[in-house]
């Protein structure tokens, strides 16, 4: 039976205080992302350790991985679509096993700015390995 397979893994990461734009700004990452095709599960590992690029990556080397490049991010300034669009072609360089991502960044209102806003991206490889 010929079929085609989606595999969708989604989790948060709330409330990270970037200081994106004003120091103290919080924000919280949904985070979804589509897997490049069917790969092999790896030895059930809580400490998240590195996987092979035919294996299903551990959330929670995804979700550390972010957090690292979102505390390193270099121009605080930037613009939430140029900051939300450099997170995920990091995610997608570094994970192969990832055909497509989408990442909502929620923005709550904070000091001058009073509205709560949000950012999506969504981005997808054009070819699958």
């Amino acid at each position: 039976m010929a079929v085609r397979e989606k595999i969708v893994f989604r989790f948060d990461i709330a409330n990270l205080v970037t200081n994106h734009q004003l120091d103290g700004q919080r924000n919280t990452f949904h985070v979804e992302y589509e897997y490049a095709g069917q790969l092999k599960g790896a030895s059930y590992d809580l400490q998240g350790h590195a996987v092979a690029a035919d294996t299903y990556p551990y959330f929670q080397a995804v979700r550390q991985d972010m957090i690292r490049y979102i505390g390193e991010y270099a121009d605080k300034k930037d613009f939430y679509e140029l900051f939300g669009t450099d997170i995920c072609q990091f995610v997608l360089g570094k994970y192969p096993q990832i055909r497509r991502i989408k990442l909502t960044i929620d923005i709550p209102a904070y000091k001058e700015i009073d509205v709560d806003r949000s950012e999506e991206i969504e981005m997808e490889r054009e070819k699958i390995r």
